[in-house]
């Protein structure tokens, strides 16, 4: 196998590509982001909305006196969705709620204060015009307008001082709150200069209801990226898994003694590899059990003869004994008996395996292969009901799936005949009919029900060699059922008994 042909290889190729693919549309993605503003799709980053709130609740302070700075920071707060407190540099704080400042958020916040450029670098309030009507209301549509407003005024000193304004990003527990703050210019008269104040939005959650950070933007790319991955590998994975599947259905077949079955998967890969092995494990196997069921014909075959012979002469024999030895020539009279009957069955299995190939199917009445297997197997002493509908024909070989009732009825006779009466019935499910023989005897261990078809297998104890059997009965109605391209399967009956099922195709 050639290193680039393996599947290790190809996964890993697939991988690499996958990767590729992905950075280059993280790629495009970041190179058409001005064209088709993203800006405007996703919405503000957090840093922009934290300023341009900033900027509004700054000049709404600035119009009125501290008393009503709470109102307009309760207002402010129901617009984004966060809490804002405002702590200025001589130590007034002002909340948009009640709350209380953690230590560690009170030390940030002197410590940013601090580091505060001179309150005289701030332009005193009668630089920004006072904003449209509309903007007063705080509408979040309308921030973008009324910053550009702004910077419009003073684009220099604006500027430089935004990005030199103390900021803070913060986390605290009990309870857990995000805070993240922005120094604003606020004055505390209308004639007064602004002063360096830091104005802190709160929220319990991280992102803010959106206001910290927006997830939407990462949450799209993230979803695109795995989309793109997925519908990259769905192509890989279904070339590893349909074959995979293809040949797990194989494999059951086979271990259901289907050996007619072939893979055709032209790969050169492991899957490939793998398939090649199948089939000839089928092959190897096919060839062994022909050649196993053949010997077995060929053994029987060639005891018949002088099986035949010595049971004339031990019964010539019995005529010409008397007493005691005439006991022992009866006691191995029944030993041969017994022996002929397994050679007898040995020819009946190999035979049945040998005719699968040239057997002819036909439509059939499955009532009158009912009674005739009913007819060979009766005894006076057992109850055997037949209830099967004499419209019912079903495709099959009226031989072979007579010698299948006909196994079936002895046993039910040999180990249940005692317990109550047998049972045969017939049922049509679309195109198939399923003939059910059952008994009511003590059925069998629900561990051995998979092996009772195979060849010379015994149930134990309840039937073994002692109630008479080779444990070739089974096997045969299965070479027979499946010669006739059906199915055969037991069952253990609820709260006692036993039933077999043969399933045929119909018409």
């Amino acid at each position: 196998m050639k290193p680039v042909s393996s599947l290790f290889a190809k996964i890993l190729s697939w991988f690499f590509l996958n990767l590729i693919l992905v950075i280059a549309a993280l790629s495009l993605f970041f190179a058409f982001q001005p064209q088709v503003d993203l800006h405007a799709i996703f919405g503000k980053q957090g840093s922009n909305r934290l300023r341009t709130a900033g900027m509004l609740i700054s000049h709404d302070l600035n119009q009125t006196l501290p008393a009503n700075w709470p109102d307009i920071l309760a207002r402010h707060s129901q617009i984004h969705q966060v809490d804002f407190a405002l702590i200025l540099e001589d130590g007034s704080r002002f909340f948009s709620k009640d709350m209380q400042l953690p230590e560690e958020i009170t030390a940030r916040v002197t410590g940013a204060l601090q580091r505060s450029p001179h309150p005289g670098r701030f332009p005193p309030p009668s630089l920004i015009d006072d904003p449209p009507r509309h903007l007063k209301q705080h509408k979040v549509d309308g921030d973008d307008e009324f910053l550009k407003k702004i910077t419009k005024k003073n684009p220099p000193l604006r500027a430089v001082e935004l990005d030199q304004r103390p900021r803070l990003t913060m986390r605290t527990k009990h309870p857990t709150r995000y805070w993240t703050g922005i120094g604003i210019p606020v004055s505390p008269g209308p004639l007064r200069h602004p002063a360096p104040a830091l104005l802190l939005a709160v929220s319990d959650s991280i992102t803010g209801n959106g206001f910290f950070f927006d997830p939407l933007p990462w949450m799209i790319v993230a979803g695109t990226v795995i989309l793109i991955s997925v519908l990259f590998w769905i192509p890989m994975v279904k070339n590893i898994t349909r074959p995979l599947t293809r040949m797990t259905r194989a494999t059951e077949e086979i271990a259901k003694g289907r050996f007619d079955v072939a893979i055709h998967e032209p790969r050169g890969d492991e899957i490939g590899r793998l398939a090649k092995a199948i089939n000839h494990m089928t092959s190897r196997l096919s060839d062994f059990v022909k050649g196993q069921k053949r010997f077995l014909g060929d053994v029987a075959h060639e005891l018949g003869s002088p099986i035949a012979r010595i049971q004339f002469g031990l019964g010539a024999l019995e005529q010409r004994v008397q007493g005691d030895n005439r006991q022992r020539v009866v006691e191995v009279m029944e030993d041969v008996d017994h022996m002929s009957k397994l050679v007898n069955e040995l020819l009946a299995f190999s035979r049945a395996e040998m005719k699968t190939r040239t057997i002819l199917l036909e439509t059939i009445d499955l009532l009158p292969v009912v009674q005739e297997a009913v007819k060979r197997e009766n005894l006076p002493e057992v109850k055997i009901i037949a209830n099967v509908d004499p419209e019912i024909r079903v495709v099959a070989s009226a031989e072979l799936l007579t010698r299948a009732l006909a196994n079936l009825i002895r046993n039910a006779v040999k180990y249940a005949g005692d317990a109550g009466a047998i049972y045969i019935s017939a049922e049509k499910n679309k195109d198939e009919i399923a003939i059910e023989v059952r008994d009511t005897g003590p059925g069998v261990a629900e561990d051995l029900l998979d092996q009772l078809f195979e060849p010379f297998f015994r149930p134990e104890p309840s039937r073994d060699r002692n109630s008479g059997g080779v444990g070739l009965g089974l096997a045969i109605v299965k070479t027979c059922v499946e010669t006739c391209q059906g199915t055969v399967s037991a069952r253990n009956l609820n709260p006692k008994g036993f039933a077999v099922t043969i399933t045929l195709k119909t018409l």
